[in-house]
């Protein structure tokens, strides 16, 4: 297992502070590594001791599994390089992994969500994309942008492998964004009630799931956009810290 977390390690390492280089030489020892663990409970029952992780053959590659873990950590590094504007490392990210893999690289799915514009959007990653596309090109969010950028970011991270990365990054994005319209109260709805409720949940020092929620909840009614109630409740429950 030690050999797991370390490449668990280095490929967080590379998801957080964006770098293509590091993700570029990682990703295929990282993808070894969640095959292992899923054949490891098969190999115990059978009495089987655990050997080294073994490496990819070419087909390993193709695997319908094998694909959505890559895309996960693919997508993790786009929504960590959004956040920071960093255009460049996107880019440079999409050419290592073409030229060490080829077009249809494992992740270009992720990607692709990233890149293009979707219309109509129909799964998570097609939302969640179009959230980091505007990130990257460095557009200025409106309220109801932010709103919306949160709660796709949040419900992605929490279905990710890199979930103990991506919400401090969440997290201090929200916290810097609704600052930002804090200073222009005009763009808010109900400014008079939601401005003090925003501001008291930005006085928290946390950067975790629940103050992302309890912002969203916070904010709900200062975008000019009806929140559907069933969001809100979820939101609530998660604001809630034990």
């Amino acid at each position: 297992m030690s050999e797991v977390i370390e490449r668990k390690t280095l490929i967080d390492n590379a998801i957080g502070a964006h770098d293509p280089g590091l993700f570029a030489a990682q990703l295929l020892a990282w993808l070894e590594a969640t095959v292992y663990l899923r054949t490891l409970p098969n190999l115990r029952k059978l009495g089987i001791e655990p050997k080294a992780i073994p490496p990819f053959e070419a087909a390993d590659l193709r695997d319908i599994s094998v694909r959505k873990e890559a895309d996960d950590a693919v997508m993790a590094f786009c929504i960590a390089a959004g956040l920071a504007h960093d255009a460049a490392g996107f880019t440079s990210l999409d050419r290592l992994l073409t030229e060490r893999f080829g077009i249809i690289y494992p992740g270009s799915s992720a990607l692709y969500h990233c890149n293009q514009i979707i219309d109509p959007i129909v799964t998570l990653d097609d939302a969640v994309g179009q959230v980091v596309k505007p990130l990257l090109e460095g557009a200025d969010f409106a309220p109801k942008e932010i709103w919306n950028a949160g709660l796709r970011l949040l419900q992605r991270l929490r279905s990710s492998n890199f979930e103990r990365v991506l919400t401090p990054l969440v997290a201090a994005w929200l916290r810097m964004e609704w600052t930002r319209a804090l200073g222009q109260p005009s763009s808010l709805q109900q400014a008079q009630a939601t401005i003090p409720r925003i501001k008291a949940c930005l006085a928290e020092s946390f950067a975790d799931q629940a103050f992302i929620a309890a912002l969203l909840v916070a904010s709900a009614e200062a975008i000019d956009r009806a929140v559907e109630p069933e969001y809100l409740t979820q939101l609530a429950k998660l604001a809630q810290r034990a």
